[in-house]
C-alpha cells in the first residue's frame, strides 16, 4: 500500500534520514492505523533521534581513535 508522504518537514531532513523516516511512516501507516499526517509526524521524530544517536556514536569512535593515538 503506497501512500503519499509528501510533507514539507521532509524537505529538511538528510537523505538517509528522510528515507528511515518515510519508511517508519509506512510502517506506522500500516501496523497502527494512524493518519498519513500522524505516521509522518511521528517517523520524522523517531528518524532525527536515529540520525543523533548514529552521529554521537561516530563522534565517540573518531574520539576514541585519537585517544589511542595521542597515548
Amino acid at each position: 500500500m503506497k501512500h503519499n508522504l509528501n510533507s514539507p518537514e521532509l524537505a529538511y531532513l538528510s537523505p538517509t534520514t528522510r528515507e528511515r523516516a518515510i519508511l517508519l511512516a509506512q510502517e506506522l501507516i500500516v501496523t497502527d492505523q494512524l493518519t498519513p499526517t500522524e505516521a509522518i509526524r511521528l517517523a520524522i521524530l523517531q528518524a532525527k533521534n536515529w540520525a543523533v544517536k548514529n552521529v554521537n556514536r561516530t563522534v565517540w569512535k573518531r574520539l576514541k581513535q585519537s585517544e589511542k593515538e595521542v597515548l
